[in-house]
């Protein structure tokens, strides 16, 4: 194994890390009944879990084959990770805002005691 090899590990155990633990903050926002910023950061991590993941398929195990044709898995690498990537983070940033956003809460009723209005 290379050197190189390694630290390609290391990049993707890391990526695979945080695809965890922020799998686990979705998770914790279920908990706290916040549903709608929990499925939305859900399902940005996943989309985030499509890069490593793909990064592993190709480059790590097809690659290493007799017969592998790189055009076509860069392209197909290329199309599917940029936009996943891009996605993943749209939702975890909509998850963000609406998780710690102010509730809007309705005006109180006046009292029963007040004088009517002439």
């Amino acid at each position: 194994m290379d050197t190189i090899d390694i630290y390609y590990y290391i990049r993707d155990t890391l990526a695979c890390l945080g695809v965890l633990i922020g799998i686990g903050g979705a998770v914790f926002l279920f908990v706290k009944k916040k549903t709608l910023p929990a499925i939305l950061s859900l399902v940005g991590f996943l989309f985030l879990a499509v890069e490593p993941i793909l990064d592993l398929v190709i480059w790590q195990w097809l690659s290493y084959q007799e017969a592998f044709d790189y055009e076509p898995l860069t392209t197909a690498y290329a199309c599917i990770s940029g936009p996943a990537m891009f996605l993943g983070a749209a939702f975890i940033a909509l998850a963000f805002f609406l998780a710690f956003r102010e509730p809007k809460l309705a005006p109180p009723p006046p009292p029963d005691d007040l004088p009517p209005a002439i």
